[in-house]
């Protein structure tokens, strides 16, 4: 198993080739869609958008809920302002535009700050299954859809970045037979790992006894971090955005991209 789908990547990165091949035009370089934020947050979806830019995204839009518009002001002058509840979140009127914009993008990155209003689930889940869209997912957007595991775990050109914990909830409410257990070695989790996503074709992206792992169709790469928090939300935060402009780039590598922005990320923390 191991010389097969079981791929190592130590302080070099494995598919380093991606790094020289990325566009070097914006107007080559992809359309990102970032939907998150709340009245009370805006801490992720913003520090997304900055990291998008910085790495090369071609053009970036930013979703906030209407209720945060006095709050960004003119900080964010690409943001477009949708249908909020009268607590700040999305509210589920924002459904049809966001299909638009959905159609528009090649990626849909969803950073987290969504809060955890029943509205705003029932908007994420509807977006979700409607539309096609490659999408990345991350930090309390995974909680809000904790409870319809299928809309994730089912769905194709889906990147989940999950804690530990979080993977976990995910999979006992999906029906898992094998439980995640934080006292299992590396190596089983990488079979339970590989066996799920040989089944279902979403890709999981978890951290675990200080190693990255990255599961795509069946084959899972490692990528040992020891200065990872793992209880940081900001390292999903950070790994989500840069994955979101590698999936854009490299549509159709998903196990390289990916397991690239696991080497990326130790710059970044």
């Amino acid at each position: 198993m191991e010389a097969i789908s079981w791929y190592k990547q130590g302080s070099e990165p494995l598919f380093s080739e991606l790094e020289w091949n990325k566009p070097e035009r914006r107007d080559q370089a992809g359309k990102l869609l970032i939907v998150g934020g709340n009245a009370h947050s805006l801490t992720a979806p913003a520090q997304s958008f900055d990291l998008v830019l910085k790495k090369g995204i071609g053009i970036a839009k930013i979703a906030l809920p209407d209720k945060t518009k006095k709050l960004v002001g003119a900080t964010l002058p690409d943001a477009v302002f949708l249908p909020s509840t009268n607590s700040g979140e999305f509210s589920k009127d924002s459904l049809q535009v966001l299909l638009g914009y959905t159609q528009w993008s090649d990626t849909l990155l969803m950073p987290g700050d969504i809060g955890r209003n029943s509205q705003t689930a029932i908007l994420i889940e509807e977006l979700l299954r409607v539309n096609n869209c490659r999408a990345v997912i991350t930090n309390d957007t995974l909680d809000l859809l904790s409870n319809s595991p299928n809309s994730l775990v089912e769905r194709e050109s889906t990147t989940v970045i999950a804690s530990f914990g979080q993977l976990q909830k995910l999979l006992k409410n999906f029906g898992s037979d094998t439980p995640l257990t934080f006292t299992m070695d590396l190596s089983k989790l990488v079979i339970m790992l590989r066996t799920l996503t040989q089944i279902y074709p979403c890709d999981i992206v978890t951290f675990h006894n200080n190693q990255l792992c990255v599961a795509v169709s069946g084959k899972v790469s490692t990528t040992k971090i020891d200065i990872l928090d793992p209880e940081d939300f900001s390292w999903r935060t950070k790994y989500a955005s840069i994955a979101s402009c590698y999936l854009t780039w490299y549509n159709n590598k998903p196990l390289e991209a990916l397991t690239h922005c696991a080497h990326l990320l130790k710059q970044l923390i």
